[in-house]
């Protein structure tokens, strides 16, 4: 696996790529559909910063084309960043470091450790 953080990115998709890495349990690597996933939630993490820093300086509400006063699109914008970065790291099946507590998550996150251990078995073996 590659510790390089991939280039052009900001500081939010920096340091979203260097935690994700950090925080990967010792034995478990991303492949490389997980790195690809990783570098978009990292550029979109990029691109929800700079959303949510033009709300800042702008303000939540605008004037528009008429002088009437209307929802800044950033705000808009932002949300569904937060969304989409949200979808991309659930791409990535990470282990949670608390424990699971429903039944059925605690059943995906035994699924997900399986494989981990099917992969770090399979790197072991070749």
């Amino acid at each position: 696996m590659t510790d390089r953080t991939p280039q052009g990115l900001s500081a939010a998709g920096t340091r979203l790529w260097r935690a994700v890495l950090d925080d990967l349990p010792e034995e478990m690597e991303l492949e490389a559909r997980e790195l690809v996933v990783l570098e978009a939630a990292c550029r979109q993490a990029d691109a929800v910063a700079a959303l949510e820093r033009a709300v800042k300086r702008d303000g939540a509400m605008v004037k528009g084309a008429s002088g009437q006063r209307r929802l800044n699109g950033a705000v808009t914008e932002a949300r569904q960043g937060r969304i989409a970065l949200a979808r991309l790291l659930g791409d990535l099946d990470l282990p949670a470091e608390q424990t699971p507590r429903t039944a059925s998550s605690q059943r995906a996150r035994k699924a997900a450790e399986t494989r981990w251990a099917a992969q770090a078995a399979r790197r072991a073996a070749s």
